[in-house]
């Protein structure tokens, strides 16, 4: 009778790289942030780009990223493991051109950043604040 699941109304948070990198790196459990911050139903997605440049920072052979980088992108991929979090495929050039087209998919779409320009792009956003307590712009 339904065509759709019900998932595809849901809120969905898009998790960009810099926000799982720094939730690795400083053991912050974003999953149990998001909860507590959000009322709603909502599911964690996270772009196949974004997984796509964790894995190359993790990988990175030119000495670019640093020790402790690769190991926070290897944990910050780990985490999205064991977290479940879905991994999507959004039509985009780039990561950022990827999480926007899927921020625009539903109005209820919000996106976890700490990216200054994604944040002014998209304008409601998760970031974590000083006090490293998750917070929902506008």
């Amino acid at each position: 009778l339904f065509k759709y699941s019900l998932h595809c109304f849901f809120m969905k948070v898009i998790l960009d790289t810099n926000f799982l990198i720094y939730c690795a790196k400083e053991k912050f459990d974003y999953v149990g942030e998001i909860m507590d911050l959000l009322n709603d139903n909502y599911d964690l997605v996270v772009p196949e780009q974004v997984v796509n440049e964790l894995k190359s920072l993790k990988n990175d052979k030119f000495k670019k990223v640093s020790g402790k980088d690769k190991r926070s992108s290897d944990l910050a991929l780990q985490l999205l493991k064991v977290n479940k979090v879905k991994i999507v495929k959004p039509v985009g050039k780039s990561v950022d051109d990827a999480i926007i087209k899927l921020s625009k998919e539903n109005s209820k779409n919000i996106v976890a950043t700490l990216d200054r320009e994604m944040r002014h792009t998209l304008g409601r956003v998760i970031l974590i604040n000083k006090g490293r307590k998750l917070m929902l712009t506008k």
